[in-house]
C-alpha cells in the first residue's frame, strides 16, 4: 500500500460540520452586538442634535416661552448649527437605517425654563436612549 498524503472525505465532513456548528453559533452574537452599535451611535448623534439645539435655544432665548416651539433637525441644518452628513438625500444619517430621512425630519420641542433652553424629544427617542 502506498502512504497517500491528504484528507479523507469524512475528514473534509467534520471539519465542514463543525465549522457549520461555529458559524450557526456566532452569528447571531455578532449580528446583536452589531445592533447595539447602531443603537449607541443614534443616541449618541441625539446628544449632539440635542446640544446643538440647545446652543440654537440660547441664541433665540428672547423668542422661546415656557410652552416652547416645535423644531426640526432640517431646520438646525438649514441655520447652520448641525453639518450634513452628506450632500443627498438623507442629509443626517439615522446609524440605523441609513436610507431614510427620519432623523433629518424628526421634530422635537425647544423651551424655556429658568432662563435657558431645553429640549424635548418624543417618548420613542427617550426610550431608546434612556432620556429623561
Amino acid at each position: 500500500m502506498k502512504n497517500k498524503k491528504g484528507f479523507t472525505l469524512v475528514e473534509l465532513l467534520a471539519v465542514i460540520v463543525i465549522l457549520s456548528i461555529i458559524v450557526t453559533i456566532a452569528v447571531p452574537g455578532v449580528m446583536s452586538v452589531s445592533d447595539k452599535l447602531k443603537v449607541n451611535m443614534y443616541c449618541k448623534k441625539i446628544g449632539q442634535i440635542e446640544n446643538q439645539a440647545k446652543l440654537y435655544g440660547e441664541d433665540i432665548i428672547d423668542s422661546l416661552t415656557e410652552s416652547g416651539i416645535s423644531i426640526a433637525v432640517k431646520d438646525l441644518v438649514d441655520k447652520g448649527y448641525i453639518k450634513r452628513d452628506q450632500d443627498s438625500a438623507p442629509y443626517v444619517v439615522d446609524p440605523r437605517d441609513v436610507k431614510t430621512d427620519s432623523l433629518y425630519n424628526m421634530s422635537f420641542k425647544l423651551y424655556k425654563k429658568n432662563k435657558r433652553a431645553y429640549v424635548d424629544f418624543n417618548n420613542t427617542v427617550k426610550q431608546t436612549c434612556g432620556l429623561s
